[in-house]
């Protein structure tokens, strides 16, 4: 009778796991069957853009395909695309609505979908995106919103000027970081005199540092006199960003002051003097590195040894210009 009991238990047991399998089996499949009809979808409307770029006649366009299927397509095929074909596919991305439904998303309550709809405003780049990328920028109520924002604004050259950049941001309210200096590199080829009037403003050491390392990317030689001056006051934070800054700029002019800084009596400043002199592939300055390699820091040696194989062996290679910190 137990024996009865335990064989009919068993039975039941094993068509329990037998159905159960049956039905992960079912949901593989149809999942499986989703993702291809998807990539078949995807593959279509590929198709179907690319086409109508060209100018081909397309008949395979469905209104069944949705807006997601469409931006999801326009984005990977905008990445393959350059110049005159870039810019046509954008135009058939308006014309089919995505972007006036992609303005509607970036109203969402979620953040998350706020900052994915700020990478597709971007690659819009229309007027109307700049817009709302600028309304983002300035009202969002999540900061981290606010400042994905102003790197898609800065990637399509419409940051605001840097003084608003900073007010709408609080940069000077608050600790620096690498994004607030990245932000002021981007503004600094279209802002250069904006820059140099925020250096007449009374600023803390660490904001002015900011400003003075922002006006290397300016790409403009006439900043030189202002790194120079920075270079020569008594805070190594302005005198490090005034190398860097010279670093990055690349200009020949430079020479004197940065390897007078090779004798600072900061260490990081030291540092920077070093790794600017190799950007700047400043041979005059290999006696002093040669000095340098007996400096009590070992950063200052390490970085001194690395000039010298730059400078000694090596130079001039494009692929070891890039020392600076």
């Amino acid at each position: 009778m137990i024996a009865v009991h335990i064989f009919w238990i068993s039975a039941a047991m094993a068509s329990g796991m037998a159905a159960l399998f049956g039905v992960l089996l079912f949901r593989r499949w149809r999942e499986e069957a989703k993702a291809r009809k998807a990539g078949d979808v995807l593959a279509a409307i590929t198709r179907s853009y690319l086409r109508r770029v060209a100018g081909q006649l397309d008949n395979e366009a469905s209104p069944a395909w949705t807006v997601d299927q469409r931006l999801a397509v326009v984005s990977h095929i905008r990445l393959l695309l350059r110049g005159g074909e870039r810019d046509r596919l954008m135009q058939m991305a308006e014309l089919d609505g995505l972007l006036r439904a992609t303005l509607r998303k970036s109203r969402s309550w979620r953040a998350a979908r706020r900052v994915d709809t700020i990478r597709q405003l971007q690659q819009f780049g229309s007027e109307a995106c700049i817009a709302r990328l600028r309304e983002i920028f300035t009202s969002d109520r999540v900061g981290a919103v606010r400042l994905e924002a102003a790197f898609a604004l800065a990637s399509i050259k419409a940051l605001p000027p840097p003084r608003e950049t900073i007010r709408i941001l609080g940069m000077f309210q608050r600790k620096s970081t690498r994004l607030d200096s990245a932000l002021l590199r981007s503004s600094a080829p279209h802002y250069v005199d904006q820059l140099n009037l925020l250096l007449a403003d009374p600023l803390p050491h660490a904001k002015r540092a900011l400003i003075i390392d922002a006006l290397g990317w300016s790409e403009d030689p006439s900043v030189l006199p202002t790194l120079e001056r920075a270079s020569r006051t008594d805070n190594p934070e302005l005198r490090s960003a005034a190398l860097r800054a010279a670093a990055k700029l690349g200009h020949p002019s430079a020479a004197e002051w940065v390897i007078d800084l090779l004798s600072d009596p900061v260490a990081f400043v030291r540092i920077q003097a070093v790794n600017s002199c190799a950007a700047l592939g400043l041979r005059d300055a290999i006696p002093d590195l040669h000095r340098l390699m007996e400096d009590q820091d070992i950063w200052v040696r390490l970085r001194s040894e690395q000039a010298l194989d730059v400078l000694e062996y090596e130079w001039p290679s494009d692929g070891l210009k890039g020392l600076v910190a």
